[in-house]
């Protein structure tokens, strides 16, 4: 898809202005950082919750109790909010593109 005004990628656009530069490579080392510090945060969960240990086994036990007896619906207030707060990240970001290529 090309801008119709200067007949260049939104892609290409990104290297011509430094905002935009900055905010697409913070944007993606966040997402890169974020992404490896939760993986390593799940993994370092799983191996201590793989012991054998008296106590270990016996906190496995209780978290699996628990996961058993949640209640979803008392989280679909919560799950609604998220989708309405991912709809308008999407329409807002949707937006910035129009207004940046002038068609707004």
């Amino acid at each position: 898809m090309s801008d119709t005004h200067t007949g260049e990628t939104p892609v290409l656009h990104m290297f011509t202005s430094i905002f935009d530069f900055f905010r697409w490579t913070l944007g993606l080392i966040a997402t890169i950082y974020a992404t490896v510090i939760t993986l390593q945060s799940l993994w370092g969960w799983y191996v201590w919750l793989a012991g054998s240990d008296r106590y270990v086994s016996l906190l496995r036990r209780y978290l699996i109790v628990h996961g058993l007896r949640l209640r979803f619906t008392a989280f679909w207030g919560d799950v609604i909010i998220s989708v309405l707060l991912c709809v308008v990240f999407l329409l807002t970001w949707r937006l910035h593109g129009m207004i940046r290529i002038g068609a707004l």
